[in-house]
């Protein structure tokens, strides 16, 4: 279109002929090509569909989320995997190098623990339905920021075993008990997994609670390479980890042999 063409010409009496913009150009109806239309109509409704997901998916989370969480937890605490609590009584009589050689010949994963120049024996062994990799990963930044879900998968099945050997030999085991009722039980199925239940080489001298509100059993015992004493200790879980969503009778059992 020539520029001249959107002009038309006027005059007036006093000051001659004017020049003025025709609009009649900007007056015609808007219609876009039918391809651009589709292309529109298509993006609004995916924008749409797309929206209406993400709300459902978010008013689905608030409504059902802790459910579903606490299903899951359930589900991890009944799953398949043994302890495999090692035995205190065989570990006290051998040295760092063949219990951790004991512990590769059982197949265990462990995760080691101990600081540089640290002595000792400082190693978590992991669940066996779990991956290094993962609880690496998982594990990275601490028990404590797991959640529910993570501290299930990752707490039922493994332990933590230490070995210092400063002023005698002192060794632990350490791990959580989700499916325990209370602390008794708990301390009873530790007693069981060592073999010292109505075991004749063992002896209770004393049990209760301790000075920090701990449930225990303490003893001694007679074995061939000589007498050492033991305690078992048990604690809510929720006083060592703060994890929302666990068990409420949830317990963090020790055991521990010195010589």
């Amino acid at each position: 279109m020539k520029l001249t063409r959107l002009f038309d010409r006027r005059t007036t009496e006093d000051q001659g002929p004017v020049r003025c913009l025709d609009a009649s150009g900007l007056t015609r109806p808007f219609d876009p090509p039918r391809l651009v239309m589709a292309v529109c109509i298509i993006a609004a409704g995916a924008a749409a569909i797309i929206g209406g997901m993400l709300a459902a998916h978010t008013i689905d989370q608030v409504l059902h989320g802790e459910e579903r969480a606490a299903a899951t937890v359930e589900e991890n605490i009944a799953r398949d995997v043994s302890y495999d609590i090692p035995s205190m009584q065989d570990c006290i009589a051998l040295d760092d190098a063949s219990i951790l050689a004991r512990f590769q010949e059982a197949g265990f994963t462990t995760y080691d623990l101990t600081g540089e120049g640290d002595s000792g024996i400082d190693v978590m062994k992991l669940p066996s339905d779990v991956s290094l990799a993962d609880a690496g990963i998982a594990l990275a930044a601490g028990i404590n920021s797991l959640d529910a879900v993570s501290a299930s998968k990752y707490l039922v099945g493994s332990w933590r075993f230490t070995a210092e050997r400063v002023e005698g030999t002192v060794m632990r085991v350490r791990y959580s008990d989700m499916q325990a009722a209370d602390a008794n039980q708990a301390i009873q199925a530790a007693l069981q997994s060592q073999g010292w239940m109505d075991n004749p080489a063992v002896s209770v001298t004393n049990e209760g609670q301790d000075e920090v509100g701990n449930t225990y059993k303490e003893g001694s015992l007679q074995t061939a390479s000589g007498t050492y004493t033991w305690r078992i200790s048990a604690c809510a879980l929720s006083d060592v980890y703060e994890i929302a969503g666990l068990p409420p009778t949830a317990q963090y059992v020790g055991i521990k042999i010195e010589a």
